[in-house]
């Protein structure tokens, strides 16, 4: 089984284990996924290290994931998304390698500007011309639009389009790309609350939980009954 913890939960787990309040159920997540053991693989990613900058958690993020990787790490968006293309479906072999750093972050600069792109018509519309936009960007060919990278990336680009009171963060960006990268290989993801929200409007088909302390005690048990 494949889980992934966004930068958020994956620092609310790491706070906890350097015993910091407030952070109990998380706590709880982290117990189910050790009862787990070789069941589950959480590796980290280059969206990880892009969002740590060598903060103070960085240690606690680097013995916590040792635990719980397997030694995988999940591969650089870019190389995802083109062997994605490449094989023309999905394979677990093109998005986990072992060779991940926590000195190399992932490179957004290629998608700067997606979620400011003036996307206009109904949704499938603004996914179209999203997904569009980022397979030119990267330099594929047309086809690479059916790939799931693009297509996650482009649903997402619309929803957020369609929520304009939303204030734009700069954090935004780097949720599209990380989900549009991991949520078609994982069993389960645990992030924000707008994003899980997102994912579930978008029809990603993918467990999603969010930051609130019942949803997270909530993935702690569906965690323990796939460890029992």
């Amino acid at each position: 089984m494949l889980v992934y913890l966004d930068q958020n939960y994956a620092s609310r787990i790491a706070k906890y284990l350097l015993a910091l309040p407030g952070q109990e159920a998380f706590g709880e997540v982290w117990e189910a996924l050790l009862a787990l053991d070789d069941g589950v693989v959480v590796p980290p990613s280059p969206f990880h290290a892009l969002e740590l900058h060598g903060g103070y958690l960085l240690p606690t993020f680097r013995r916590m994931f040792a635990r719980v990787s397997g030694g995988w790490w999940v591969r650089p968006w870019q190389e995802v998304a083109r062997r994605q293309v490449e094989r023309g479906g999905i394979e677990r072999e093109d998005f986990l390698w072992r060779r991940g750093s926590w000195s190399e972050p992932a490179d957004l600069a290629p998608l700067w500007g997606l979620l400011d792109l003036e996307l206009e018509g109904d949704f499938y519309q603004r996914a179209a011309a999203a997904r569009a936009w980022a397979r030119r960007q990267l330099g594929m060919p047309r086809r690479a639009e059916a790939a799931p990278f693009f297509r996650l990336l482009g649903r997402l680009a619309a929803f957020r389009s369609l929520e304009p009171v939303r204030e734009e963060r700069p954090s935004d960006l780097v949720d599209a790309v990380m989900a549009a990268t991991v949520v078609p290989y994982v069993d389960a993801i645990a992030t924000d609350r707008y994003l899980r929200e997102a994912l579930v409007r978008v029809g990603a088909g993918v467990q999603a939980w969010s930051g609130r302390s019942g949803e997270a005690r909530a993935l702690a048990r569906w965690l323990r009954a796939r460890a029992g």
